[in-house]
């Protein structure tokens, strides 16, 4: 029983840690094994504004702190109040972690604001899966108006790949499909009917309840003008980024000079889209995700590898923003729990 324990310990570890890892490797392979690195470097360096890039830099420093006191209008529906450097902290923290280990990151903000409030964790828990429910809602709303406003490319898209969505549609309209969610759904709920009168089911029960609590702090904030005020910037803040990083490049630049920012849109989206794809930091999803929003409009102009080292670039950039942030924010963390520790000792 322990060598069977120790196994499925491993292989969730690996399901966790290590397929990402492998998956960003696997995907950089696969769009970099054709690419000349030194003619990589010299597009960048011959056509890139890094003014520009530095600029995008400082505003992904600031939606740090946009998420962290969104998210601490949620926390302040259901009691806990951290103060805003935490938040801070816990934010920067959270990318940086993922950037190691993907998806641990959100677990480890939970952790630590449960622990340095003393909050319960599934509270703490709740309020930040509504959190991430309202981005996927406003990058679903934002998806839609790229379907509305980008309608040609993607009409290309489909005339170039018909089979990936033949095979995407013939799986939706199928009969087994729902029966397959319905049977999963039946399961789940007969097990837990089952089982519900055992220790670790009723310990289960409440923990969900808390975790309910927690989720549905979205509905019982105070200022709602203010959290959706605070969504708007970061996204906004986010999307103008993208479209400092394309002006910073000569290309891109002279692209949208005639035709807007639309590539900037789709290219944004794809990216958002592709953070949902577990692999570290994003690197292998982004760059394809961006390197195809940029062909979808430039492919006649710009090789798939130019695209792909704008890509590269741009995450780099965040990525260079998300360890100096977290570095500071861990620093921060160790000076704020050592004067937690000076006035409340023994606590």
């Amino acid at each position: 029983m322990a060598s069977k324990s120790n196994i499925r310990s491993i292989l969730g570890k690996f399901l966790k840690y290590g397929l990402p890892t492998l998956l960003s490797i696997g995907l950089c392979y696969v769009l970099f094994r054709d690419i000349d690195l030194a003619e990589m470097y010299d597009f960048i360096v011959s056509e890139c504004d890094f003014s520009l890039i530095a600029a995008s830099m400082a505003l992904g420093a600031v939606t740090f702190w946009f998420r962290g006191m969104r998210w601490r209008i949620q926390l302040r529906a259901i009691g806990i109040n951290p103060p805003a450097p935490v938040m801070y902290y816990s934010i920067t923290g959270t990318y940086a972690v993922n950037l190691v280990l993907p998806r641990l990151g959100e677990l480890w903000r939970c952790e630590y604001i449960a622990r340095r409030q003393k909050a319960p964790f599934a509270s703490v828990l709740g309020s930040m899966v509504s959190e991430r429910l309202a981005d996927t809602v406003t990058v679903f709303l934002m998806f839609l108006a790229t379907v509305i406003l980008a309608g040609s490319a993607i009409d290309s898209f489909m005339e170039e790949y018909p089979d990936m969505f033949d095979s995407l549609s013939r799986m939706a309209s199928s009969p087994l499909t729902y029966i397959a969610v319905v049977a999963a759904v039946a399961a789940v709920w007969l097990f837990f009917r089952l089982n519900r009168r055992r220790s670790w089911a009723v310990k289960l029960k409440q923990q969900l309840k808390a975790l309910l609590g927690g989720f549905t702090s979205i509905f019982r904030i105070r200022r709602a003008w203010l959290w959706l005020l605070l969504t708007v910037l970061l996204w906004g803040t986010y999307l103008t980024q993208m479209i400092l990083c394309f002006q910073a490049f000569a290309p891109t630049r002279e692209y949208m000079a005639v035709h807007g920012p639309l590539i900037a849109l789709v290219s944004f989206v794809l990216a958002s889209l592709s953070m949902a794809i577990p692999s570290n930091g994003g690197i292998g999803p982004y760059q394809m995700a961006v390197g195809f929003g940029i062909q979808c409009f430039m492919a006649d102009s710009l090789s798939g590898a130019q695209s792909y080292s704008f890509a590269t670039l741009v995450l780099g950039a965040q990525t260079l923003v998300t360890i100096l942030c977290g570095l500071i924010s861990f620093a921060g963390i160790a000076i704020d729990n050592r004067r937690q520790s000076r006035l409340h000792p023994g606590a």
